[in-house]
């Protein structure tokens, strides 16, 4: 029986490869999800465009460490720390999710960068 892995179980510290690409990839939907929620809410077009951006570093990211590069590794570090700044100011459930989620991809990515 395969378990779901979720972001609180991954250990950012000693990333991997694989664990690295799969914070990519829960932060790409959780991007994803919290610009569907946004999308049309007055004021919120700045957190639709950081996190469509961010969802497309994840996604870029996370097939580089499939193919065994770190090379997208600071790009998506960075697009995570400006959709999370981005979605902090915000109050939904959704937002905080999200930043969170970036803050995570953002330190793990960070380290692969460093490997």
């Amino acid at each position: 029986m395969e378990q779901e892995i979720t972001e609180t179980e991954i250990q950012v510290t000693g990333a991997t490869p694989e664990s690295c690409s799969e914070l990519c990839n829960k932060c790409s939907q959780n991007c994803d999800a919290c610009s569907d929620a946004c999308e049309g809410m007055a004021g919120m077009e700045e957190c639709v465009r950081l996190c469509e951006e961010c969802a497309t570093a994840c996604d870029s990211c996370s097939n580089a460490m499939e193919n065994g590069s770190t090379s997208e590794c600071l790009a998506c570090a960075e697009a995570c720390d400006e959709c999370a700044t981005e979605c902090e100011r915000h109050t939904n459930e959704h937002c905080q999710k999200c930043a969170e989620s970036c803050r995570r991809c953002a330190a793990s990515c960070r380290e692969m960068a460093i490997v």
